[in-house]
């Protein structure tokens, strides 16, 4: 977290998510990221059968100076997560 006079910056690292994977809630006074993956997969031979299931979840909140929600900019490229937050 970067923290000025003008706005707060979150930046963070989710290389195994996708952006439909990845929920971000903001607030006058908080932050909640929630983060979640699952992935299946069945191989099915003649005598054989393997089966995987993956399920990945992340969750971060903090409490944070009073931002206006409303005009924050949230991008999400490359598994990286950018958040910035003009205070009020």
């Amino acid at each position: 977290m970067k923290n000025n006079s003008k706005e707060v910056i979150f930046e963070f690292d989710l290389p195994d998510y996708k952006k439909d994977e990845v929920q971000v809630k903001l607030y006058k006074n908080s932050l909640i990221i929630r983060a979640e993956k699952k992935k299946s997969k069945k191989l099915q031979k003649q005598d054989f059968f393997h089966s995987e299931k993956m399920h990945k979840k992340f969750k971060y909140a903090t409490t944070l100076p009073t931002i206006n929600p409303d005009k924050a900019r949230i991008e999400f490229r490359k598994g990286k997560l950018l958040i910035i937050a003009p205070k009020k």
